[in-house]
């Protein structure tokens, strides 16, 4: 499938900010490297020291689950870096995101907005620190650079590989802007150096632009291996006076030594374990440095904290998960998609607006960021994404919108070894081709899929965490496994870079009757925003039954949006080719995979999809700023020459809320 999108206008420098009457939240977005959900204490280590068995202790973050929020259902986009990196940056699930599998270093597409680009548009100052990897290879000249994708300023490494090491040098360089400073800093710890350098940019912001709020990105690579640790005990005191102070004084004689005393103590902790709990204690010191600045400044109230991880814990690298159980409750590791390599531990503290000690089970995922960093910004919701807000959930008020399912999908060609007792477990050999669907409490899992129709497991992950017992025979839910089944191919858009052996199935018709046939429903939106938004969150302010891709006439230096919803009906199984030309916003869906996906357009976008005979639901968002409005989707495909999208196609819900 092939988009020809250009991104005329340069997100980033699009007119003046929406929202700059009122300043918005500070917010802080700390992401781990292969951190489990388990290696949090208040989440699992604090219960296995209690029952003696080998723990490690994380009492900042701790601190943070007692001070705000923990979100124990949330999911990574997909169970290893890069894809679960560029799902979270782009608000895509890998169903959409145009970086899957193991494609490190591939750069975010021309025309993908990310969060640091969405909230320039709200008048945030905008800094990324820490690994990035989704630029582009080191022979490239870094297309997707942060400074290129929205972001102010940028302290870390672009490449993948070079966060391998915490202890950086020519062979694994370190960035200031566009600057290799590495030689600067090949004696300083890199979790220290990173906390140093976010510690340095809050404190001079709050000095310099108190008015304007910051959006700071900040992803550790601890605790991924290699298993290097600090060279000396962390600084006493922490915050504005105490604790890391910029710059770092290099530690090349002790470099790669330091263990921490309770863990150097433990004579039943071979050396790799005793360094990974030290690295992960250490990430805990400068989690809580951070917060102690914040409160310094007297900013604490004003910054909204979200801390994650990006996958599972790693069985790699000389550590091993089982000793400390860093899976939790879990079973599986990064690159397996059991609950063990896709639950995340997170957390959110907002003082003053997060409630204390609360827990939440709504399942929620990585790309619900996008939207619910929109949120918190007031600027509109990104049609782009496929998340949800999850702001009523944070704040504890409103109505929260609950995730239909959430869906992730992931290839693993190589080997895995060390992973046999998991698979023994699951009764596999491996892991290959693997997607989940979780609708509600339950899961659905395939792994090793050779053809399209292999069979998903089925569990009730509330009542077995574990994932021990396949309730898919249970005819009782065999309308829920039909629905998990469908969305199997109709929550993804096939990449051509990522191929599927499910790719070539058709998206199954659906069974719909007492249809208005010829036509649509259509909402017309006022307003004027950036891109095009998610209209299912505003209002219309007219809403009626249209024949064809029309609208009413409308002055065209008057900023507006159309929402058409209703059902495409084609005539045979086969491939379709979908055409559309646009003036600013396109986007369109069948079922729930996004077939068009273009802001700010610039000439004609083409998708293929295949489709089984039939009704498919459709969904058209359109968006226009100034100038003439442009809207045309044209369509063929078998024994149908190509033609516009018109009312013999269409159908709509006779009950479909139309005035």
């Amino acid at each position: 499938m092939s988009f020809n999108v250009f991104l005329v206008v340069l997100l980033s420098l699009l007119s003046l900010p929406l929202f700059a009457a009122e300043k918005k939240p500070n917010v802080l977005f700390i992401l781990c490297d292969d951190l489990g959900y388990g290696d949090l204490g208040v989440l699992y280590q604090n219960a296995r020291a209690k029952d003696g068995k080998p723990a490690h202790g994380t009492p900042n973050i701790d601190q943070m689950a007692v001070d705000g929020l923990i979100l124990r259902q949330h999911y990574c986009a997909a169970p290893v870096c890069a894809p679960s990196r560029g799902s979270l940056m782009t608000g895509q699930s890998q169903g959409h995101c145009a970086i899957r599998d193991n494609e490190f270093d591939k750069p975010i597409p021309p025309g993908v907005m990310t969060l640091g680009e969405m909230l320039k548009q709200a008048g945030y100052h905008t800094i990324a620190i820490g690994k990035w990897g989704l630029g582009g290879h080191k022979d490239s000249d870094f297309p997707s650079h942060p400074l290129k994708r929205g972001f102010d300023e940028f302290f870390g490494f672009m490449l993948h590989r070079d966060g391998h090491v915490y202890y950086h040098d020519k062979e694994h360089p370190l960035w200031e802007n566009s600057t290799d400073v590495g030689a600067k800093y090949e004696n300083v710890y890199s979790t220290d150096l990173f906390t140093a350098r976010a510690k340095k940019y809050i404190t001079d912001h709050e000095a310099q632009h108190p008015d304007q709020p910051f959006f700071m990105y900040l992803a550790y690579t601890a605790v991924h291996a290699e298993l290097n640790v600090p060279g000396e005990p962390y600084p006493k005191g922490a915050g504005k006076s105490g604790g890391l102070q910029w710059p770092l004084a290099p530690t090349p004689k002790t470099r790669d030594t330091y263990i921490y005393p309770d863990y150097a103590e433990q004579k039943s902790w071979n050396e790799p374990m005793k360094r990974y709990a030290t690295m992960a204690r250490r990430m805990d010191d400068c989690v809580g440095d951070i917060r102690q600045v914040l409160k310094d400044l007297k900013i604490d109230q004003d910054t909204l904290i979200i801390f994650s991880s990006d996958n599972g814990p790693a069985n790699e690298g000389g550590g091993d998960p089982r000793f400390f159980s860093s899976w939790g409750p879990f079973d599986g590791f990064k690159r397996d998609v059991w609950e063990g390599g896709e639950r995340e531990p997170t957390l959110a503290v907002w003082p003053g607006q997060i409630k204390p000690g609360r827990i939440s089970d709504l399942p929620s995922a990585q790309y619900d960021w996008m939207p619910t960093l929109a949120d918190v910004a007031q600027l509109p919701i990104p049609a782009q994404t496929d998340g949800v807000s999850l702001l009523p959930t944070l704040l504890d008020t409103g109505k929260q919108v609950p995730h239909p399912y959430i869906y992730v999908e992931y290839l693993h060609k190589g080997g895995s070894a060390a992973s046999k007792d998991v698979f023994a477990r699951k009764g596999v050999t491996g892991r290959g081709q693997q997607q989940i669907v979780r609708i509600g409490d339950y899961v659905g899992v395939r792994v090793q899929i050779k053809e399209p129709s292999d069979p998903l497991r089925l569990y009730n992950v509330m009542k077995d965490p574990h994932e021990d017992h396949n309730l898919a025979s249970d005819p009782s839910h065999a309308d829920l496994l039909k629905q998990m089944t469908d969305l199997l191919v109709t929550a993804r858009r096939p990449d051509a870079e990522a191929k599927r052996p499910y790719d070539d199935v058709p998206m199954p018709a659906v069974k719909v009757e007492h249809l208005v046939k010829g036509e649509l429903k259509i909402e017309t939106f006022d307003g004027d925003w950036p891109w095009t938004p998610d209209f299912t969150t505003l209002k219309p302010s007219d809403v009626g039954g249209i024949k064809g891709i029309l609208w009413p006439p409308k002055d065209k230096n008057t900023p507006f949006g159309l929402r058409f919803t209703g059902y495409l009906s084609v005539p045979k199984d086969g491939e379709y080719t979908f055409k559309g030309v646009s003036d600013q916003g396109l986007h369109l869906w069948l079922h729930d995979a996004r077939i068009i996906d273009c802001d700010h357009c610039n000439g004609e976008i083409t998708a293929k999809v295949r489709l089984a005979a039939g009704f498919h639901p459709l969904r058209i968002a359109y968006n226009h700023r100034k100038g003439d409005p442009m809207l045309v989707i044209r369509y063929s495909g078998p024994d149908l020459k190509e033609q516009d999208l018109s009312e013999p196609a269409f159908a709509r819900d006779p009950d479909a809320k139309i005035k």
